[in-house]
């Protein structure tokens, strides 16, 4: 049951432990630690995505807590994400490579609980729900935030993009 909810959000997982960590190697190392602990347990009762996300945000808020940031992120959190793209015109890749620079660094200047709700609700696809329990929150806070959240990007991006 953790493989298929491993492969079915990952970049979602590693998309959250990175938007805390702020550090690829770390979110790559949340992600395990999570996953570790999660072998030897039995999940409680309730949704498995949700809990998979907590417990993977858990240990990336540890390990951001017992190491300090070496590095400001420079990887995009839409690593690993590539759309279908029909237009293989290297003038249209560099746009798309630009365009999602100035994407990752107006999600970087968000506050941290609005770059979290962002990471689970618009990239993990998670439900308000799912991203409540994620987060330890309620689903409205989430809602809150993301929708906050998406009012400052549209701002910051509406001249850019």
């Amino acid at each position: 049951m953790l493989r298929v909810l491993y492969l079915n959000h990952r970049q979602g997982l590693f998309s959250l432990a990175l938007s805390i960590t702020g550090s690829r190697q770390q979110a790559e190392d949340a992600v395990h630690e999570a996953f570790a602990k999660m072998a030897g347990r039995k999940p409680p009762e309730g949704d498995p995505v949700s809990y998979v996300f907590k417990v993977v945000r858990n240990a990336a808020i540890d390990m951001q807590r017992s190491r300090r940031r070496d590095q400001q992120v420079s990887i995009s959190l839409f690593n690993g994400y590539s759309p279908q793209l029909k237009e293989m015109d290297p003038q249209f890749h560099l746009l798309t490579k630009e365009r999602d620079q100035i994407l990752r660094k107006a999600i970087e200047n968000l506050r941290e609980d609005e770059r979290e709700a962002i990471v689970l609700k618009g990239l993990a696809g998670l439900t308000f729900e799912q991203a409540g329990e994620a987060a330890g929150i309620p689903a409205k806070t989430v809602a809150t935030r993301y929708r906050r959240a998406l009012q400052k990007l549209e701002t910051c991006l509406r001249d850019q993009i």
